[in-house]
């Protein structure tokens, strides 16, 4: 039995178009779209390091790896932080670091030094910088 009714090509082809346009424009699946991003941009990193040698590599050392504070980069930092929010560190950072003076350091300047600190631990650069709203909520994981 033929159908009743098949449309002329010239309808069907820019309706299968817009289709497939309107499903590209749909937004990944949450978390998924920020990890193929990165973590925080290349120049949010080297500002990190700066901002960190100015700040924090007294007590943390410039490689990271701890002195009266401990260390930032390798396992014993990522089995403290690995399956936790960002923000569970960001917050520890921001409300007791520098020791020296506890939230002294500036909300984006903090999250410059996260960046670095991601970087040196092996996280991925993206297009997308890292603060609040971008990296709060995504878990660490390795």
């Amino acid at each position: 039995m033929k159908p009743w009714f098949v449309p002329p090509s010239w309808v069907v082809l820019p309706a299968a178009g817009a289709l497939s346009l309107a499903l590209a424009a749909l937004p990944a699946a949450p978390g998924r779209a920020a990890e193929d991003q990165g973590w925080y941009t290349p120049a949010q990193a080297t500002q990190g390091h700066q901002l960190f040698n100015n700040s924090c590599a007294q007590c943390h050392r410039p490689d990271l790896t701890g002195a009266m504070g401990p260390a930032l980069v390798g396992d014993a930092f990522l089995s403290r932080w690995s399956n936790k929010p960002l923000g569970s560190l960001f917050n520890f950072e921001h409300t007791t670091m520098p020791a020296v003076n506890p939230g002294s350091v500036p909300t984006d300047q903090m999250w410059a030094i996260t960046a670095y600190i991601l970087e040196r631990n092996g996280f991925p650069a993206g297009s997308t910088p890292l603060n609040q709203n971008t990296g709060a909520n995504r878990i660490l994981k390795k």
